[in-house]
């Protein structure tokens, strides 16, 4: 396979393995009460959101540190996910739509792939998997604590354990309240040290 379709391969697989639902265990110092954690309290989840933004994910491939900026489209609601990745320069690099036929995925040189779902999909592509806490709620600026019902997040000034991967609210809008930048690092023995930063610029 050329390096240049396992790099692609490679960085879609990441990110569609933010995807998967996982547990949390939540651990924090005392923090000030602030805009974001009083907001918390009246935030409510929405099943129905169209969200952009910036993603930048660093990573290392054969000892040596890489870099992908770049950006994303998502737009959820009651019948799935459907997800644009796209360069630097606009270009679409890759299609994610997710339903309950399944889920499939659609690079830049036209070739598809498909599976019943995400996590099968992240499978069959790269060859292992990384369960994590979705998106999907992240996103939103919620959690899911020991396979419960999602909760707001309170406060920027926490650190959240998700199966590996240790996600931080660095930054959130005030009007309305969501997220505004999430970074996330962990390490894979594919690809080293992975750290993702995404920053929201829009939502709907």
């Amino acid at each position: 396979m050329p390096s240049t379709i396992r790099f692609k391969l490679l960085v879609t697989a990441l990110f569609l393995a933010l995807l998967n639902t996982g547990c949390a265990s939540l651990h924090s110092q005392p923090a000030p009460v602030t805009a974001s954690a009083q907001a918390a309290n009246t935030r409510r989840y929405q099943p129905q959101i169209q969200i952009s933004g910036k993603i930048s994910i660093q990573y290392q491939q054969a000892g040596k540190p890489q870099s992908l900026p770049g950006s994303f489209e998502w737009e959820q609601d009651a019948q799935g996910i459907r997800i644009n990745l796209l360069s630097q320069l606009g270009q679409v690099m890759a299609r994610i739509n997710q339903n309950e036929l399944g889920a499939t995925l659609e690079l830049n040189d036209k070739s598809t792939r498909s599976a019943s779902d995400l996590d099968q999909l992240l499978q069959d592509t790269l060859g292992w998997s990384l369960p994590v806490a979705g998106l999907r709620d992240w996103l939103q600026g919620f959690v899911a604590i020991d396979g419960k019902q999602a909760i707001a997040v309170k406060a920027e000034e926490q650190t959240l354990n998700i199966q590996g991967w240790k996600l931080r609210y660095v930054s959130w809008h005030e009007q309305p309240s969501f997220p505004k930048r999430i970074d996330l690092q962990r390490y894979t023995e594919q690809a080293g040290d992975v750290s993702i930063r995404i920053v929201v610029n829009e939502w709907k």
